[in-house]
């Protein structure tokens, strides 16, 4: 009995605490969700509440194979009940972004082709294969494929906006190569792809096949744009990219990494230019260099001082924090960041998970970076009231990783102010608005609610029979 209880606090144990500006740790529960992992990095939650999560096995994270694997918490204690159970093991490896939709799973990894699974008849059936889209490069890229971004696609059923990146070729200098589309059972998934930008491509369902269209470049000018988040209210997209490394000490970034933003109604529309690699932001002293490009919402310096203050390099993952975190902690986003590329603990100062607010500029460290035990927090996904963080491999190294992976679970224990519904009349109709969590609506107060489709803040009400109630859900 006495070894059975060291091996559990063994388990719960965590190496780091949460901080900050307004930050009370004792809100917070924080577990290991599981480890012994090799190389977790994509997490997605499926419709029971359950964890799904992309590994790759072996000990060199780039020369590996890919699985995905589903974890319970039926006693909610925030550690999964085993070790996982296989629902697809047919993946290459390297894998690094994982996103669900409806009954669909897109998965990849650097230089992987995107993988479309079909759901079972439960969260816990096996996955089967839909098809492959596969982007061929002509050589070596720096910067290939690794991220996914997933919406509904606004005014269709059955049908999604998948984002994926092309970063650039080299270090600090314009892609003049291009890529192409292919794709294995996913008709229409065609297309010639040019560097330093990321692409949205519509897929939809028919029940037994999936077909695409809509190939659309949606912005250019990037280095590394690996991290996606739709803004649950709004739908307006943020996304990360990655600064440009040092030119005589990689170690030593030349630019910042940048939070970017582009709006719910621009998307699909004319190709926004962010301007890589002649527009960006210093490192250390923060000086716009070019200026001719879209300029970022946030250029992520040392802080507090940009010279000797604590670093953030290498965003991977971005999420919306959950919306059931403490007032001042779940509006912004959090980003995972990689720093430095083999090094981890007190090695790897570039290391953090950076909560952010979009509004106003401000980001600070929640999990502060270059701690014994913290490798690479690359992974990210919020749920209700929770944060999972993904630590690729705990011990830094990439190439010597077999069983270091960890996930984490921050849980909020306490309730935060509700979202705040506003309302206000726009001629003959209503105007609706929040901050946070979904729209629902009844025909009568007493009666279900169901979420609102399509509906995004601000939200027009149209003054026809029959009337209805509306709240906020979070």
């Amino acid at each position: 009995m006495l070894a059975a209880l060291v091996c559990l606090r063994a388990a719960g144990a965590t190496p780091f605490t949460v901080q900050g500006p307004g930050v009370n740790s004792s809100d917070f529960r924080i577990t290991t969700f599981v480890s012994g992992l090799d190389f977790p990095l994509g997490m997605a939650k499926l419709s029971d509440g359950s964890l799904l999560v992309a590994v790759s096995q072996g000990a060199n994270f780039f020369n590996s194979t890919g699985k995905l694997l589903r974890f319970v918490d039926s006693n909610q204690d925030g550690v999964a009940d085993g070790a996982g159970i296989v629902l697809y093991n047919n993946l290459p490896g390297s894998q690094s972004a994982l996103r669900v939709g409806g009954n669909l799973v897109f998965v990849t990894g650097q230089t992987k082709p995107i993988t479309v699974l079909r759901a079972g008849s439960s969260p816990g059936a096996p996955l089967t294969l839909v098809g492959r889209i596969i982007i061929n490069y002509p050589g070596s890229w720096l910067h290939p494929n690794s991220a996914l971004g997933l919406r509904p696609t606004p005014g269709q059923t059955n049908s999604y906006d998948l984002l994926f990146q092309l970063g650039s070729d080299s270090n600090f200098a314009v892609t003049t190569r291009t890529a192409t589309l292919t794709n294995d059972s996913i008709p229409g998934a065609t297309g010639v792809l040019p560097g330093d930008s990321f692409y949205l491509l519509t897929i939809t369902d028919h029940g037994t096949n999936v077909t695409a269209t809509n190939l659309t470049q949606i912005a250019r000018g990037l280095r590394n744009p690996a991290g996606f988040a739709f803004h649950p209210a709004t739908g307006d997209l943020y996304f990360q990219d990655n600064g440009i490394d040092g030119l005589v000490d990689a170690n030593e970034p030349w630019s910042a990494d940048e939070l970017n933003f582009i709006a719910r109604s621009d998307l699909g529309g004319l190709t926004e230019d962010f301007g890589f690699p002649t527009n960006y932001t210093a490192y250390r002293t923060g000086t716009i260099v070019g200026g001719a490009g879209i300029q970022p919402l946030i250029a992520f310096q040392p802080i507090p001082d940009p010279f000797t203050g604590h670093e953030s390099e290498g965003a991977n993952d971005i999420v919306f924090a959950p919306p059931g975190f403490p007032d001042g902690l779940n509006t912004g986003v959090f980003l995972g960041f990689h720093g430095r590329f083999n090094a981890g603990g007190t090695n790897n100062e570039e290391n953090p998970v950076v909560y952010a607010n979009p509004a106003t500029g401000a980001y600070f460290h929640f999990i502060e970076g270059q701690q014994p035990g913290l490798g690479h927090l690359d992974g990210l996904l919020a749920t209700r009231d929770s944060l999972f963080v993904a630590d690729l491999v705990s011990s830094g190294d990439t190439g010597n990783g077999a069983g270091a992976g960890v996930i984490y679970q921050i849980k909020s224990l306490i309730n935060p102010t509700a979202p705040t519904l506003g309302a206000r009349s726009v001629g003959s109709q209503t105007e609706l608005t929040w901050d946070r969590g979904v729209l629902q609506e009844a025909g009568e107060i007493t009666e279900s609610w169901n979420d609102v489709r399509d509906a995004f803040s601000p939200h027009l009400v149209q003054p026809i029979a029959p009337r209805k109630f509306y709240r906020t859900r979070y």
